[in-house]
C-alpha cells in the first residue's frame, strides 16, 4: 500500500511517469542533433513525425509514452512545425517558441479560467503533490509559459542560432523546472481550516 501511494504521489518520478518523462528528455536532445546537422525546419519535421509516431504506438500498445497531454502535445509540435515551414527562415524559427508559447500559455490560461479540467489536470499528474488545484496549476503554467514566451524572443534576438539551440534544449528546461518548483506554493490546496 505505502509503495502504491509513493508512485500516486511520486509526479515525474512515479514509476508510470518515468517513460514519458525519458521520451520527453530522448526527444527533446533528438530535436537539437537533428537540428545541429540539417537545420531548425527539419528538426520540426522530425518533431512532428516522432510525435505522431508516439502516439500511434500508445494507440497499439496502450504504454502510456506520453503522458498526460498527448494531444495537446501533437497539436503544438503541428503549430510549431508548420509555422517552421511557412516561416522557413532561422531567424522566423527561433521565434516560433515565442509564438508557440504564446499559443500554450493562452490555452493553459482559457482552461486555469474553467478551473483546469483538461491541460492542468493532465499535467497535475506529473507532479509530486496529490492536492493540486488544477484550475490554479494551469494559469501558473500558463504566466510560467508567457515568462518563458519572452524569454525565448529575448534568446531568439540576442542569440546566434547556435547558441539559441543549446539555449533552447538545455538552459530553457531548468528555467523552467525552476519556475514550477517555485510556482508549487501557489498551486497546492489549501487545507480546509
Amino acid at each position: 500500500m505505502v509503495a502504491q501511494e509513493a508512485d500516486v504521489n511520486g509526479g515525474v518520478f512515479a514509476r508510470h511517469n518515468r517513460l514519458p518523462f525519458a521520451i520527453d528528455i530522448i526527444t527533446g536532445l533528438l530535436f537539437y542533433f537533428v537540428a545541429k546537422f540539417t537545420g531548425l525546419q527539419t528538426a520540426a519535421i522530425v518533431g512532428v513525425v516522432v510525435g505522431f509516431a508516439l502516439v500511434l504506438f500508445q494507440r497499439i500498445t496502450k504504454i502510456d509514452v506520453t503522458g498526460g497531454l498527448a494531444l495537446f502535445g501533437i497539436l503544438m509540435l503541428c503549430i510549431s512545425a508548420g509555422l517552421a515551414v511557412w516561416l522557413n527562415d532561422d531567424e522566423w524559427i527561433k521565434l516560433r517558441g515565442t509564438i508557440t508559447g504564446l499559443i500554450a500559455a493562452s490555452f493553459f490560461i482559457i482552461d486555469g479560467a474553467r478551473g483546469g479540467p483538461y491541460i492542468g489536470k493532465g499535467l497535475a499528474r506529473y507532479m509530486p503533490y496529490s492536492d493540486i488545484h488544477a484550475g490554479r496549476f494551469a494559469i501558473v503554467m500558463g504566466v510560467i509559459g508567457l515568462i518563458m514566451a519572452a524569454l525565448n524572443y529575448g534568446a531568439a534576438k540576442l542569440l546566434t542560432t547556435d547558441n539559441w539551440l543549446f539555449y533552447k534544449t538545455f538552459v530553457d528546461n531548468f528555467i523552467v523546472f525552476g519556475l514550477v518548483i517555485f510556482a508549487m506554493r501557489f498551486v497546492r490546496a489549501k487545507p480546509a481550516v
